[in-house]
């Protein structure tokens, strides 16, 4: 079913039962087709992020853009002065990002007109959240920031002992986030002070997802960690076949992460449960997207996969021109996903 990226029209049928459907009832089928893409001047290995009609992804060409999610036209662009990878967050008419050239950027979402920008001192991969009018954003420097999300002066900062590469996560007053030095550290929103912090055996380069009481995270050290999210002491952890880059997608009792050994696995969230795994030719550091019945993860193998969430059964796949390290996003029934062939994919979702 996967074939290589061109203009045509890919069109494929996934069937797939609905969660929680009993063996009586019809099965529904998900359908996938080829929408359209947009060609970029370099890699695009950061995530999109879909804000009204408009779709906005970094390249390696050092450009923010901005696409038309219908039409797959650009919008306008902005250049930066280095490689972005960073996902971009929005507040009103503001679209913030970090790039390769340590800064910290805000726009205006309808023109790409600069607001204002913040200097760290390393490259910033990690993407910025932003919460309560607080953007919190990570850098190689090794600096967790928060800024005012109106004109980005310094609230507050901590010092880590290691590079931070991907997001943070909130959830209520505290911030969730890892690094290189093998720590996940939460701390008080408002003031930056730690509130507890645990060491893993290896870096930490995926985001943690905070659902139901539980933190979980993957490590280099080949486990993946269900931890509490109050205490941070450790719940279950389980043993993967290499380093955990992928961040989780945790939805209906489930947690699905990406490993370095080419496996999509399924855990259970309370326990850490095997449920399923599904192996691929190359390294997963993407993270799932779960739509309806399906979960979708791309790979470095080229590959867009479709499983049956359920079960892990394939019920479709796309070859892109090249490795695909961003994750999908799913929005308005539309799926998008960038790959280093310079393209950025996207999809209709629908049901029948």
């Amino acid at each position: 079913m996967g074939r290589a990226m061109n203009t045509k029209v890919l069109s494929c049928v996934i069937a797939a039962l609905l969660v929680g459907c009993t063996p009586s009832t019809p099965t529904k089928q998900v359908t996938i087709s080829f929408a359209w893409a947009y060609r970029a001047g370099d890699y695009i290995r950061g995530t999109p992020a879909v804000n009204g009609q408009v779709v906005y992804v970094g390249s390696d060409d050092n450009n923010l853009l901005a696409v038309n999610t219908e039409t797959g036209q650009l919008v306008w662009k902005y250049e930066t002065a280095g490689n972005i990878t960073s996902a971009p967050a929005f507040a009103g008419d503001t679209v913030y990002f970090g790039s390769w050239d340590d800064l910290i950027y805000a726009l205006r979402v309808s023109t790409g007109k600069p607001l204002w920008q913040y200097k760290t001192e390393g490259w910033i991969t990690a993407s910025p959240l932003l919460s309560n009018n607080v953007l919190y954003v990570g850098s190689n420097d090794s600096y967790l920031y928060a800024l005012d999300a109106t004109d980005g002066h310094l609230i507050w900062r901590y010092k880590t002992d290691g590079r931070i590469e991907s997001a943070a996560a909130v959830e209520g007053n505290r911030v969730y986030f890892g690094t290189s030095d093998r720590y996940i550290y939460v701390l008080d929103s408002a003031n930056g002070t730690l509130v507890w912090r645990y060491r893993t055996g290896g870096a930490i380069l995926g985001v943690p997802a905070i659902v139901g009481g539980m933190v979980y995270v993957g490590s280099t050290d080949h486990q993946f960690y269900g931890l509490d999210e109050t205490s941070g002491h450790l719940k279950w952890s389980f043993m993967g076949g290499g380093a955990f880059e992928s961040s989780p997608a945790v939805t209906d009792g489930v947690v699905y992460v990406g490993c370095n050994d080419g496996r999509l696995y399924a855990l259970r969230s309370q326990d850490g449960t095997l449920l399923w795994q599904f192996q691929v030719k190359d390294m997963i550091r993407s993270t799932p997207a779960v739509w309806q019945s399906a979960v979708f993860v791309g790979s470095e193998d080229g590959y867009l996969y479709g499983l049956d969430r359920a079960t892990g059964a394939l019920v479709g796949s796309y070859r892109t021109g090249g490795a695909i390290t961003a994750s999908p996003i799913v929005a308005e029934d539309k799926l998008f996903i960038g790959s280093t062939d310079r393209r950025l994919h996207v999809f209709r979702l629908g049901q029948q």
